[in-house]
């Protein structure tokens, strides 16, 4: 089959000639989603949100493979993430097993980890690729068909229907979450007077520290998001947790430091054309995603101090901005130049800079970076 892809960093990117476009709106990505299975359709759908970009691969009408401009994480990723196994160790089983099934299957065989680990961490893939495209609002879609995309993303082999009436469900539950918990960057703390603690809400509860967020209790907890908000909603319901902003001067300091790490490392690695490209990118995006942050000779000359844009929202589009440009570093170099590019950064700045840049992931610390065939780096970039 042939494999078409967007381009993350154009916003206008569709598909040419697709067989069916248009914007979501008069219906929703549910209709959109049932209307493609219903009919049995093959092809491949893009969700385009300003940079942010989603493609599902339909066959016969099944949804079978996910991708995001942003790089999704796999399986044994989010293991490690959840603290089940070692990264190290995980590197090690890879280089045997190089199928993801059969070193999962192993990791099993040898008690590292237990069937429902590999459950928890496949609800944890789903939401990330699929559930969150419920929230997307404003999104343009195309859809061609018998063109699949196999490349960069993840296998999906739970049903059809069964995505569709879980992502509406949760789309619903989260319009009643949101008064208290807008964003999964809301960093929450605990408040007294201590009361009896349901016990299905203690692993959550005793994340809390008034220093991590939604999506980083989640991530440590081994929980969904979702399941993590819902948790987080019913302690602030019992007066034993509040909602605290991040902090807005922090966030556009930490973001700073980290687009003039990279563009300095890059010029360092000599690699002054991909900097300037970095550079650019960056000044782009931010003028189509209402930033005011800019961007010259290597230094921000203007940041969002000014912005209406809230915490959280500066959050979601500098993490957006920085996956998508790991996403396309970690292709374009060998793992030590892509991670090399934060881990100066990461080593030198303060403990609570250093929490930052883990929780917003802009540097994962246990991240293991896809092993790639690489080319000369020239090559690359003339494609």
């Amino acid at each position: 089959m042939s494999e078409t892809r967007p381009d993350p960093t154009v916003e206008n990117t569709v598909y040419d000639t697709p067989d069916l476009e248009g914007r979501l709106g008069a219906f929703t990505l549910s209709d959109l989603l049932q209307m493609l299975g219903y009919t049995h359709k093959t092809g491949t759908l893009t969700l385009i949100q300003g940079w942010n970009t989603r493609t599902i691969t339909f066959e016969q009408g099944r949804i079978t493979y996910v991708a995001a401009g942003s790089r999704l994480p796999t399986l044994p990723e989010l293991l490690v993430r959840a603290g089940r196994v070692q990264a190290r160790k995980l590197e090690e089983l890879s280089a045997e097993e190089s199928d993801e099934g059969r070193l999962l299957a192993r990791l099993v065989r040898e008690e590292k980890i237990t069937p429902e680990d590999i459950q928890r961490c496949r609800e944890q893939q789903l939401e990330i690729a699929i559930y969150t495209l419920f929230l997307w609002r404003n999104c343009r879609f195309a859809f061609r068909a018998n063109v699949c995309q196999y490349e960069d993303g993840i296998p999906i082999t739970v049903d059809s229907l069964q995505l569709v009436l879980e992502g509406t469900r949760r789309v619903d539950e989260w319009i009643q979450l949101s008064p208290v918990i807008p964003s999964v960057s809301m960093i929450f703390r605990k408040r007294g007077p201590v009361r009896p603690l349901p016990v299905e809400l203690a692993t959550i509860y005793e994340l809390v520290d008034g220093q991590r967020d939604v999506a980083t209790i989640a991530r440590e907890a081994g929980w969904t998001q979702f399941e993590t908000a819902r948790a987080l909603y019913q302690l602030h319901q019992l007066g034993m947790v509040e909602a605290v902003p991040p902090n807005r001067a922090k966030i556009i300091e930490l973001f700073t430091l980290a687009v003039e790490s990279i563009y300095l490392k890059l010029v360092l690695y000599d690699y002054p054309r991909v900097a300037l490209e970095f550079e650019q990118q960056l000044n782009r995006f931010a003028r189509q995603h209402g930033l005011r942050v800019r961007m010259a000779a290597g230094r921000v000359i203007k940041t969002d101090r000014e912005t209406r844009l809230s915490s959280t929202e500066l959050i979601d589009l500098y993490k957006l901005f920085i996956a998508i440009q790991n996403n396309k570093f970690q292709k374009l170099f060998d793992p030590t130049i892509a991670r090399g590019l934060m881990e100066g950064l990461y080593r030198h700045v303060d403990p609570e800079l250093q929490q930052m840049l883990r929780m917003y992931e802009f540097y994962q610390i246990e991240g293991l970076f896809p092993r790639r065939a690489q080319r000369p780096v020239e090559q690359r970039l003339e494609q």
